[in-house]
């Protein structure tokens, strides 16, 4: 799990093959470093994800592995990374983006649904979660093991 959810450090970093799928993502307390100075890395007081999914695959031959969770909730000093987010801001609006692209302005509160992520890295004080299983990759077909597609929109340019 330690490896599925970042490797303790004062910047997670991402392997590129973490994925993440969720109905929905609340974020309050966020903020995000300037891209040059934090490396993408971003900060937030609690992180909630509801109906997830987060695959960690590994080279063939390698067992990697599957959570899955009603309710994954991430408090204290939260910090993350991600190559791609996506999912609706208040269910409305999409958004596609990399944490590595967030300005650093603070956001009191997000909530996405239908949210997918890749290259995930994420470490945090404390984590509670509900209704929780942990397997090995090869033994839950439906966890995410490649990269998602995002929604079809296309980011802004």
């Amino acid at each position: 799990m330690q490896e599925c959810l970042g490797a303790a450090g004062l910047h997670p970093r991402g392997s590129g093959g973490t994925q993440l799928q969720a109905r929905t993502l609340t974020v309050t307390g966020l903020s995000c470093a300037l891209p040059t100075l934090g490396k993408g890395v971003c900060r937030a007081e609690r992180v909630t994800l509801e109906d997830v999914q987060i695959g960690n695959p590994r080279p063939p031959g390698q067992a990697g592995t599957c959570i899955r969770a009603r309710r994954l909730t991430l408090s204290g000093d939260v910090r993350f990374r991600a190559e791609l987010i996506s999912g609706r801001v208040f269910g409305l609006l999409p958004l596609t983006l990399s944490t590595a692209t967030v300005p650093p302005v603070p956001v009191p509160f997000l909530h996405l649904t239908g949210v997918h992520a890749s290259g995930l890295s994420t470490l945090a004080s404390h984590a509670t979660t509900q209704q929780t299983k942990i397997a090995p990759s090869a033994a839950t077909a439906d966890c995410p093991a490649t990269r998602p597609t995002p929604p079809s929109h296309s980011p802004p340019t």
